[in-house]
């Protein structure tokens, strides 16, 4: 049986993710920084079990991750009470913060560049509303 979708995925996933890990150690950032910058850049305040939610990383990962942007002044944290009276952390970028994140979006739209290379707009858009069709797929099986 041949599994040529499942081959082109991960070649293309491996090699987007060696082209953005090695960009991104560039700016001193570690894997999954960059998602979380780009985040918080589309809504800055997001709580911190949010953040971990729609970064699709586990709680302890993220306060990992989040304890060395705060070493790097690329986020700060603020305390609140949530529902119940429970201990949460709205997590902002600072103007660093805010700074490398417009770098991360240019190295996404450079690595996009280079992706869609040769590609129609119409091209472009079917293969992103075919892979999303794909996710929503997976997504739903049971």
């Amino acid at each position: 049986m041949e599994h040529s979708f499942l081959s082109a995925l991960i070649q293309t996933s491996c090699l987007h993710r060696a082209i953005s890990r090695e960009e991104f150690q560039k700016l001193d950032l570690s894997e999954g920084q960059p998602k979380i910058l780009l985040h918080l850049l589309s809504g800055n305040g997001i709580l911190q079990k949010d953040l971990s939610h729609v970064c699709n990383v586990k709680p302890a990962t993220m306060t990992a991750l989040l304890q060395k942007m705060l070493v790097k002044n690329l986020v700060i944290k603020k305390e609140i009470r949530v529902s119940g009276g429970k201990r949460g952390y709205l997590i902002f970028l600072t103007e660093p913060g805010r700074e490398l994140a417009y770098q991360v979006v240019e190295v996404f739209d450079q690595i996009e560049k280079i992706c869609f290379q040769g590609f129609s707009e119409q091209e472009r858009d079917q293969l992103v509303f075919l892979l999303n069709k794909v996710s929503d797929n997976l997504r739903q099986r049971n």
